[in-house]
């Protein structure tokens, strides 16, 4: 044959087979394409939301909200492609969007591969209402795709606020009325002059927040509105987190103060009370009250006058009760409970101590000691270590403490005293901060009659009271 023939036919068949292999691995590469990239047209794949709506409990006015997430989810197979993901209201809505990393509030043909999930970020500066009332705003977030509408409701609640930031309170000061006070900074109330905060006000305190008392403080709860001192985030994790604010701090003269029907909630120390004087009338009075959540004390006093009852004081990382120094107290129905449910705890509760050592601002070690004198009547003290009292007399100074009617978790008290020792009080759901008494606690009927006539929740005490700060029914 030609050589040339011959080179032709060769060619040509190489080319043949070239072109049936190239063939072949196109329709081999693209029938390998992800199953999950492979972009749906069909109307019946649809997309879903988690969680089904995105939900802001109450913020204030003027401050950026919390961030929270939505995902947008494809469970279908194939990919889908989101046409347009905006928001109802568009430009005017106060909600904030920010998709793939971009603050936006639109976007357009989002590629959303099968079984793979979108997340959104949604956040909102809440405008001011001008009214007293808590005022529910919502928008939708709107995603379009395969020629479907799906909406995920946003909804906030919203109320205006008081903003007080670094201020020193004109002598006679009142707070009253339905917007919350939001303190930035410190609050101080001058010597000789006297903060009022009536029934049903709310106090929210910024991170490292103070309430600062040189002079007198009056808490006018009742019943039915308490006053709620606690912090600004009280969202999610930070409900119940410790350590939000500072807390309530008085100065060495300060006089004349009383917190009834008050909750004092999240703060480092919930009370912290030093007044040394040269009698025995307390001049501070802490009644029908709960304080929660301490990232260190709940009430911590130095050398000071106080009585506390119908008291609640429980969840503090460190103390529920902590005295030093000396002092004279007076504890009546009261309920001191410590068991460390979200946090790990192995110090004692409740301190009554003549003594007091600490450092001074030059570094050097100071001891400050001085009389204690302390009545405890129908008190409960309990929590989860072994020994929940530290009893501390210093020779130096007397250290004089009168037990009756109380249920303590201890082995330092005399056994002959009309005390419950070691008895569990058998709480309803101490877990959930409920700390009533259970049918078969032995806190119950064994309190001595002091005339307390109702406890914490206004029921009304019999002539056989309950130990502790709630009467069982």
């Amino acid at each position: 044959m030609n050589p040339i023939i011959q080179s032709a036919k060769l060619f040509s068949i190489k080319n043949s087979f070239y072109f049936i292999l190239f063939s072949v691995l196109s329709v081999s590469l693209f029938s390998c394409e992800p199953k999950d990239e492979m972009i749906s047209a069909d109307t019946s794949n649809r997309i879903s939301f988690s969680p089904d709506t995105v939900f802001f409990d109450t913020l204030y006015t003027g401050f950026e909200s919390p961030v929270r997430r939505a995902s947008i989810k494809n469970f279908n197979e194939e990919a889908l492609n989101i046409s347009r993901l905006y928001l109802q209201t568009g430009e005017n809505s106060p909600f904030r969007l920010t998709i793939n990393g971009v603050e936006q509030q639109e976007a357009t043909d989002i590629f959303l591969r099968g079984n793979d999930s979108l997340r959104v970020f949604v956040n909102i500066l809440p405008p001011t209402l001008n009214t007293d009332e808590i005022t529910k705003l919502e928008d939708f977030l709107v995603v379009e795709s395969n020629g479907n509408t799906e909406r995920l409701p946003l909804v906030v609640w919203l109320q205006d606020g008081i903003l007080l930031e670094d201020s020193v309170l004109d002598c006679q000061t009142v707070w009253s009325g339905q917007k919350p006070y939001i303190v930035k900074g410190s609050v101080l109330v001058e010597e000789n002059c006297k903060l009022t905060i009536e029934a049903g006000v709310k106090v929210a305190f910024l991170t490292d927040a103070a309430l600062l008392v040189a002079g007198s403080l009056e808490i006018n709860g009742n019943m039915t509105e308490n006053v709620e001192l606690g912090s600004f985030r009280n969202d999610g994790s930070f409900e119940n987190a410790l350590g939000q604010w500072f807390g309530v701090l008085f100065g060495e003269n300060s006089k004349n103060n009383r917190i009834s029907y008050a909750t004092i909630e999240n703060a480092t120390v919930g009370i912290r009370f030093g007044t040394p004087d040269n009698d025995t009338i307390p001049d501070l009075i802490i009644e029908n009250t709960e304080i929660r959540n301490m990232a260190d004390v709940g009430v911590f006093c130095l050398n000071s006058d106080v009585l506390i009852q119908n008291t609640l004081i429980h969840n503090c990382l460190n103390r529920t009760f902590s005295a030093g120094a000396g002092g004279n107290y007076y504890f009546y129905n009261n309920t001191f409970s410590n068991f460390g449910f979200n946090f790990f705890r192995d110090e004692p509760s409740f301190e009554l101590s003549n003594t007091l050592a600490f450092v001074d601002t030059l570094g050097n070690q100071q001891i400050i000691r001085d009389n204690l004198r302390a009545y405890l009547i129908n008190n409960i003290i309990w929590g989860s270590i072994d020994e929940e009292l530290i009893l501390f007399a210093s020779p130096e100074a007397s250290f004089q403490t009168f037990w009756n009617s109380n249920l303590v978790k201890t082995q330092l008290l005399d056994t002959s005293l009309p005390n419950i020792l070691n008895e569990n009080p058998k709480f309803v759901d101490a877990f959930n901060g409920k700390y009533g008494l259970d049918s078969l606690s032995p806190a119950i009927d064994t309190g001595l009659n002091i005339d307390l006539q109702i406890d914490l929740e206004g029921k009304v005490r019999g002539d056989q009271p309950d130990i502790g700060a709630f009467e069982r029914e």
